[in-house]
């Protein structure tokens, strides 16, 4: 089953596997403004989607990876979807 949830601080160590360019203040940040989103097939992390704002109201997606392994099944579109 696909889920597509907010950021959390338990998803660190798997966010940073994909991610290895966000400061760690900005990963607090995307926590607390939810500006940062995480997939999971059957409750596993498998692909991550982050986003700014433009102009302060217009949202711009900043990062979107899927793990190596699950490439190529639509994930991606999910995230950008979601």
């Amino acid at each position: 089953m696909i889920e597509i949830r907010y950021l959390k601080e338990t998803d660190k160590q798997f966010w940073y596997t994909l991610d290895r360019y966000l400061p760690e203040t900005e990963f607090q940040n995307k926590i607390c403004t939810k500006m940062g989103y995480v997939l999971l097939d059957s409750d596993n992390p498998v692909g991550l989607l982050r986003y700014n704002l433009f102009w302060d109201n217009t949202p711009f997606c900043t990062m979107l990876i899927v793990a190596e392994g699950y490439r190529g099944k639509g994930y991606g579109k999910q995230l950008m979807t979601h």
